[in-house]
Parts: structure tokens; sequence; C-alpha cells
């Protein structure tokens, strides 16, 4: 229980290769224990892509697709290029989780673009106001009653007291940082940093009780205007949810390092009555 994944050997698959990986129990979702968070299985494609990406280009956008429930059974991710070009590229990933007979069915799908880097430093516009560096603020009530748990149990929190206009809340604010890294005995890039925990601004924005309500999603999508520099690993969080009537949500994120605001998030939500 070292880290989310560890590896295996890797396989060949009707001519594609296969990077293999046992999750642990690390992995776990607050709504089963028999399913993986978002977050690990993102990060893990993640991590293929920027092995995949070419020298030269930096990735601008992440697309994150959960296609169903990600079991914790052994799972298989590959990369590959969509789109090739020198300036412009698109790579994707796909995560593949074996069933109960054994077979492996994909359950997550990642598109990447990347672009060619060049020197853009007398351009820099940046009006997103700072994190504040560090809070004492109380948990959402049910991070409190499962954070020992799973993905929550893997991570630390640190909330920030959010801000108050006209006496309603605003968004809420929350640095985190994966206890353990993604796969046993590997040092994670910044960006797999990022992926290890970003999806976790669905459950930092709820305001729900979810012993009334499920609030679920089934992707996500960052735009980043720069690379993430992470301090000791800390992400910083502030999300914000919008409820519709007809049972359709969405989470808004704004994402930070220690250097200020480098990326900005957005996850569609299934909300139901329990």
């Amino acid at each position: 229980m070292d880290a989310f994944f560890h590896p295996g050997p890797d396989v060949d698959v009707d001519g594609a290769r296969y990077e293999v990986f046992e999750p642990t129990r690390l992995t776990a979702s607050v709504w089963a224990d028999t399913m993986q968070h978002g977050a690990p299985p993102a990060a893990l494609m993640v991590r293929a892509l920027e092995r995949a990406c070419a020298p030269g280009l930096q990735i601008s956008r992440v697309t994150i697709e959960l296609l169903g429930v990600v079991p914790i059974t052994q799972s298989r991710v590959r990369a590959w290029v969509s789109r090739p070009g020198r300036a412009i590229s698109l790579f994707t990933a796909e995560v593949e989780c074996a069933d109960r007979s054994g077979e492996f069915r994909p359950v997550a799908r990642a598109h990447a673009w990347a672009l060619s880097t060049s020197d853009t430093a007398a351009f820099v516009r940046d009006v997103v106001p700072a994190l504040p560096a560090d809070g004492d603020a109380p948990a959402p009530a049910f991070f409190e009653a499962v954070r020992e748990a799973g993905f929550l149990g893997a991570c630390e929190w640190r909330f920030v007291p959010p801000a108050v206009e006209d006496g309603v809340e605003g968004a809420r604010h929350c640095w985190v940082r994966a206890r353990v890294p993604l796969v046993a005995g590997e040092e994670p890039t910044d960006l797999v940093r990022v992926f290890s925990v970003i999806d976790a601004a669905n459950g930092i924005s709820a305001r729900m009780d979810p012993t009334r309500v499920t609030w679920m999603n089934m992707d996500m999508t960052v735009h980043l205007h720069r690379a993430p520099r992470l301090s000791a690993g800390w992400v910083g969080i502030a999300a914000d949810q919008q409820i519709g009537p007809e049972g359709l949500g969405a989470t808004a994120s704004e994402i930070y390092d220690a250097d200020g605001h480098f990326a900005r998030g957005s996850q569609t939500l299934l909300v139901a009555a329990r």
C-alpha cells in the first residue's frame, strides 16, 4: 500500500504494447470500495501521454472520459499519437481493466493536445487572484466521514476559508497532495501529481449531503497555460458546483501551484437523489 499502483510486466495485445498495473486499495472511490476514484486512472493515462509526447511539445489540454465503473482489478494502459504534427499533436491514452471473467474492457480514455514550446515570457498575462497559501477551515462534512478511506485517506487536505460576498460563500478552496506516488518505486512528474488529485475538485466543491444525494462525474477537462511547478507536491484547487433542476450539474475549478494559477478545469456531473 505504498502507491496507487504496482507495476507488472508489459504485454503485447493485437500488436499494441500495454503497461500492466495492479491497483491498491488506496485507489478506492468514496462511492464504493470496489471501484477506483477517477484520479488514479486519470493520472495513469497522463503518465502514458507524457511518455508518448515528443521532445519540444508540451501538453496544453487534457480531457478524461470515464467510460464506466473503473474496478480495482488488474489494469493496463497504452498511449498513441492520434494526430501527428511538428507544432500541434493530439495524443490518446486508454485504460483497460479485467472483469470477473478475466477479459479486459476499456474503462477510461484521455485525449491531450500537445503544442510546440517557445519563449513568450514577454507576453505573460495572468489575472486570476492567488490562492491563500494555507488554512485551517473545516473540511466538508462528508470528507470528515470518509477521509481515512481509500483515495481520500491517501491524500493530505488543507482547506482554506472561502471568500464570502454579500453573505454568500464562494468557491471552496483547498490545497491537496497525494501521500504516495502513482506507481510504486517511481517519482511522479509534476503533471502526474496534478492529475493524481485534480479529479477531487468534484468533492472539494460539494455542498450536498451524500446520504441523500449522489453526484458523480464522468469526465474532466483541464486547460493549462503553463507547466505546473509544484512545491512539495501541493496542488491548490478553488472549485464550485452548479446544479440544475433536471439531474445535471457541473464543477468548475481553478488550479494553482506555489507560483500562482496555471490551469482551469471542468467536470460534468450526474446528480440523483438516493
